[in-house]
């Protein structure tokens, strides 16, 4: 992997060539990374980053409503409180920040490759992490990852220009991006390291000059005092595991001892790579006492000035400080090293590349010509990068691009979210939104989603202890959280006697996927809700798991839910319809007029004993539509296998008349597991589901 054009003309010309397929490269990625930005939910950390961004355009600062200001990445919430007051806040605007950090990443990837090393370098780093999982999942979330990684890479690259090879007009950049990186997020505090990096690399000659210790001292105070800070006064958004506030803790914190986890999630999430860079560091540091010796070969950097050596130090110094760093263990808390990761991938493969034809080849084969030898080592390094890449599959693009409720996450390792799907905060939100009363009480387990969904929540539902989400407080009021401000329910007890003491009062419940989480909210809960008052559930989200559950509200109650209502359905097109005649008062529906086919799966939560069950679908279809052009529906067990089909069929009726048709089906369970139901609309189908109703067959227990 080295450039070997002979002459001037030639290289300008394969630079140019390497510019513009990067150039297509990125404008084809942007094209599709811009598409069904703002179609799912917000979800994860992306609530907090918004309820800071509404702080800061309704206050000036990320007051929370809770009262406390949520100081973590505040440099990125003012940028996206910028992007909102522009273009309003909502997710799409929240998370194209992210694309196009992601999409300056990759090009500057691409310069600092080519700029240090070579074309081939810039060009394959470009390439794997545009179609890295990682920096797919990134892109997509309204999250400090991306713009943390680009501050973070541009800091050691102006660093680098600046002190390394002292080129006095990158110093100061490289200062400003020092400073910004931390408030992006506290894990930017690793670009100091390029420090001792310097100081190993040129020597205390060089290391003690006045522009080097000014910007360092004012880094150092910037960086405790935002450590001072989140140790002893942040109430939200703090990284560390909470331990005693004062100064002995402080430093018990940082400095009791030392782990090896960090370094052992690299090797988690990409066993080979991370293999292959610690060769390369071998390599690095093996070279570097050869070229100490007078081993240099023409035209290679000196050790004191050597893009390699420095990159290796930027990667091994922040890892060896997250040993003393007592986090929760999190692969993303190193997404701001990937970049450098791939780059000193890609370097190690060089290396082994020169160093198989140069130590082998060459003796064996007899060759001699400098040129011969680059292209058969560039050869050996790129067959090399499509057997150890790891994380990287360019098809996977458009599934992140296309991905809606239900479809599987398969990078949880990277994430270490926790989450296998994306969930739906915001239908089950704004569901309770369209109907609230100012005298209702809402009761939330993710109260800051629903706060930005519903408008309020009064009370939150959380059973989980330390280490789960420790988000409580006490204040004169009793116990709250201090996201919101809501009023803290921890076990069923006090959720049953909160329902009896507002007898005259609607009460919501809006739940989540957590509820059948027994580390977040416990057994005798879950069995309060969705057992004993499983006739209160009244709408389920598009992932199959979020649901709202209504006390003292007969209408919307009456007669229960069936087993999924048309209205829960995670349909890509349909449209829900609200009215009379229809269960729940709600169904989905397709009008038939534009628009491909629509097809998409939605879990039922409950799990199905063994056995034979009859399936009821309600429903009605537009004019003039054969079996072979109706809507299908299917229920499928757990790894997506089909039990049964119920086929549509058409009929003269429109679809906004009264009458509607049942079409039954039987099906058979042969072991516990869950059952899924896939909806199969053709083009042009127009089509209205009320409910899919599955009981036990007739008989049958």
């Amino acid at each position: 992997m080295a450039d070997d054009a002979p002459g001037p003309v030639r290289r300008d010309r394969r630079d140019l060539a390497a510019r513009i397929l990067v150039g297509v490269l990125l404008a084809g990625w942007l094209v599709l990374m811009l598409r069904n930005l703002g179609v799912l939910s917000l979800w994860m950390d992306e609530g907090f980053h918004y309820l800071a961004a509404r702080g800061i355009l309704e206050h000036g600062y990320p007051l929370f409503p809770s009262g406390h200001i949520f100081w973590k990445a505040i440099l990125y919430a003012y940028v996206l409180a910028a992007g909102s007051f522009l273009f309003g806040l909502k997710a799409v605007t929240l998370r194209v920040i992210s694309v196009f950090c992601v999409a300056g990443l990759v090009a500057l990837t691409y310069h600092v490759g080519r700029r240090f090393f070579s074309r081939t370098v810039g060009v394959l780093a470009a390439v794997l992490l545009a179609f890295s999982a990682w920096e797919l999942e990134y892109a997509r979330a309204a999250l400090y990852f991306a713009p943390l990684q680009l501050c973070y890479l541009a800091g050691l690259y102006f660093f680098f220009r600046g002190y390394v090879e002292d080129e006095k007009r990158f110093k100061f950049p490289a200062v400003l991006f020092f400073l910004f990186t931390p408030l992006i997020h506290q894990l930017g505090m690793g670009v100091i390291f390029a420090y001792p990096a310097l100081f190993l690399m040129r020597g205390a000659r060089r290391f003690f000059r006045r522009d080097v210790l000014v910007g360092l001292t004012v880094m150092v105070l910037l960086y405790l005092g935002i450590q001072i800070q989140e140790f002893f006064f942040w109430k939200v958004g703090y990284v560390y595991e909470k331990t005693e506030q004062s100064f002995g803790g402080m430093i018990g914190y940082f400095f009791g001892n030392f782990n090896l986890d960090y370094f052992r999630e690299f090797f988690r999430s990409f066993p080979r790579m991370s293999l292959t860079v610690l060769a390369g560091v071998l390599l690095c540091l093996g070279t570097v006492v050869w070229r100490r010796k007078g081993g240099r070969p023409m035209g290679e950097p000196a050790p004191a000035r050597s893009p390699w050596l420095f990159l290796n130090l930027c990667l091994v110094f922040p890892l060896f400080f997250f040993g003393f760093f007592r986090t929760h263990v999190q692969p993303r808390y190193l997404a701001q090293l990937y970049p450098v990761f791939i780059l000193l991938f890609l370097l190690a493969l060089r290396a082994i590349g020169r160093g198989i034809v140069d130590g082998l080849a060459a003796p064996a084969f007899g060759i001699e010509k400098d040129r011969t030898r680059a292209i058969f080592s560039g050869l050996i390094g790129i067959g090399l990068v499509f057997i150890l890449t790891e994380g990287v599959r360019p098809g996977r693009l458009l599934s992140v691009v296309n991905r809606r409720y239900g479809d599987p996450i398969t990078a949880d390792i990277i994430t270490s979210s926790g989450r296998f799907e994306h969930y739906d905060h915001e239908s089950v939100g704004k569901y309770v939104a369209a109907k609230l009363r100012p005298d209702d009480v809402v009761i939330a387990i993710h109260v800051v989603f629903q706060k930005i969904y519903v408008g309020r929540v009064d009370y939150w539902l959380w059973s989980g202890g330390p280490g789960t989400w420790d988000a409580w407080e006490k204040t004169a009021d009793g116990w709250k959280d201090f996201y919101v401000g809501a009023r803290w329910i921890n076990n069923a007890s006090d959720l049953r006697r909160t329902i009896e003491a507002n007898p005259g009062r609607r009460i919501w419940l809006v739940t989540s996927p957590s509820l059948f989480r027994n580390d977040h909210i416990n057994p005798a809960l879950y069995d309060y809700i969705s057992v004993k008052n499983a006739d209160k559930l009244v709408y389920r989200g598009k992932d199959g798991m979020s649901e709202v559950y209504v006390w003292n509200d007969p209408e919307l109650t009456a007669g229960g839910r069936r087993t999924c209502e048309g209205e829960w359905l995670s349909t890509r097109r349909g449209v829900v319809l609200s009215g009379p005649g229809m269960s729940g008062r709600a169904a989905v529906s397709w009008d038939g007029r534009g628009g491909g086919p629509d097809e998409s799966t939605t879990k039922i939560v409950r799990r199905f004993a063994a056995g034979a069950y009859r399936a009821t679908v309600r429903y009605k279809s537009g004019p003039g539509l054969s079996g072979e052009t109706s809507g299908r529906i299917s229920l499928v067990d757990g790894r997506g296998k089909s039990l049964r089909t119920v086929v549509l069929s058409g009929d003269s009726r429109r679809v906004d008349e009264e009458d509607w048709r049942e079409a039954d089906v039987e099906f058979f369970v042969a072991r516990e597991q869950a059952v899924g139901i896939r909806v199969q609309v053709p083009a042009g189908c127009a089509l209205a589901i009320d409910y899919i109703d599955i009981r036990p067959k007739e008989g049958e227990p």
